[in-house]
């Protein structure tokens, strides 16, 4: 899998390349810090069990699911189903980044830095607070 994942106290910068950039149908993306609410490492299981529809992208079960996602539960404020951009294959963990707004509400990445990247976005929003 080849995602790029680069960290900085302004935003995180998430860049697909290879075929991965076909898979997903996106090149990546920027994320200021003043988006994100927090940043997990979670089971591959669970982050899958949270999408229903997809709307654009790849989905193999059991091996490839890449694209823009509808969530299966309704945002209880808003009412509305949140999506999600995913580039998850095989790995038993991923990184979770949870966002503000609700398009994308998770931004869920296969890393092998997963548990670090989590850790340092982390220190970045607790410190903007």
């Amino acid at each position: 899998m080849a995602v790029a994942v680069t960290v900085t106290d302004a935003d995180v910068r998430i860049e697909v390349t290879g075929l991965d950039r076909l898979w997903s149908l996106s090149r990546g993306r920027v994320i200021p810090m003043g988006e994100i609410v927090a940043a997990d490492v979670l089971l591959r299981a669970d982050a899958v069990r949270g999408i229903r529809w997809r709307l654009a992208g790849t989905h193999m079960p059991g091996s490839v699911i890449a694209g823009h996602f509808v969530c299966a539960a309704k945002d209880p404020i808003t009412g509305r189903r949140p999506r999600a951009w995913m580039a998850v294959f095989r790995d038993r963990e991923v990184l979770r980044i949870t966002l503000a707004g609700d398009r994308p509400r998770y931004v869920v990445l296969q890393h092998p830095g997963r548990h670090d990247l989590a850790w340092w976005i982390g220190e970045r929003i607790t410190a903007q607070r």
